[in-house]
C-alpha cells in the first residue's frame, strides 16, 4: 500500500471484532511511530499501557464520567448509561495513553506536542497497514484526575491521548475533504 492510500483509506472506527491485540505488535508500531520531526531532539513522550485489573478500572472511571454527563435521573436509563459506558472501554482489545513531558519553554512545550501528535498520526498509519483501526481520543476521561492517578500522570506531563486499537469490525465510507486547494491563499 501506498502512502498516499494510507492516509486517505485510512479510518478511526471504534467497533472492534473480539479479537486480541498483542503488546508486542504494539511495541513494534511505536518503535517505528517515534520517527517523527522533533526540534532539539526532546523525544518527550511515553507510553502507558493499560490492561487487566487497570483496564477494568479505567472502564470504572468511564462509567462515572458518563453518569456524571447524564441529563436523566431515571434510574434504569442511568443503569444503561453505566453499563454502556464501563462496556465501552472493556470492548477495546487494546488501550494505551500516550503521554508528553511539557518543557518548560512554551515554544518547545508547543513543538513536543506538535511531534507527539505526529507519532500518534504515524502510528495510525502503521497500525492501518497491519489491519488495525486507532481511535485517538482527548475527551473527558482522558483527562479526568482518577485516570491521572491510574496512569501515573506527573504534574510536568499531560495526556496527548488515550489510544484504542483493535481488528475493526465494520467498514466505514470516507467522509469527504475539502479539497485543499480551496484553503490555499496565494502572496506575491
Amino acid at each position: 500500500m501506498s502512502i498516499q492510500q494510507l492516509i486517505t483509506e485510512r479510518r478511526s472506527i471504534s467497533v472492534y471484532r473480539d479479537k486480541e491485540v498483542p503488546a508486542s505488535l504494539i511495541e513494534e508500531l511505536l518503535e517505528t511511530a517515534v520517527w517523527v520531526p522533533n526540534h532539539k531532539m526532546t523525544e518527550p513522550w511515553r507510553f502507558v499501557f493499560v490492561q487487566g485489573e487497570a483496564k477494568e478500572k479505567l472502564a470504572e472511571i468511564n462509567r462515572k464520567v458518563a453518569i456524571s454527563k447524564a441529563n436523566t435521573e431515571v434510574e434504569e436509563e442511568l443503569q444503561v448509561i453505566s453499563d454502556n459506558a464501563y462496556n465501552k472501554i472493556m470492548s477495546v482489545p487494546f488501550i494505551f495513553f500516550v503521554i508528553n513531558t511539557l518543557h518548560p519553554q512554551e515554544k518547545l512545550r508547543e513543538e513536543d506536542y506538535a511531534s507527539s501528535s505526529c507519532l500518534v498520526q504515524n502510528f495510525s498509519l502503521l497500525g492501518w497497514e497491519k489491519g488495525l483501526s486507532v481511535f485517538w481520543k482527548t475527551g473527558k476521561l482522558a483527562f479526568c484526575e482518577e485516570t491521572a492517578a491510574l496512569i501515573g500522570l506527573q504534574e510536568n506531563e499531560r495526556v496527548v491521548g488515550q489510544i484504542q486499537v483493535g481488528y475493526p469490525a465494520k467498514n466505514q465510507t470516507p467522509i469527504p475533504r475539502t479539497a485543499a486547494k480551496n484553503r490555499i491563499t496565494v502572496i506575491n
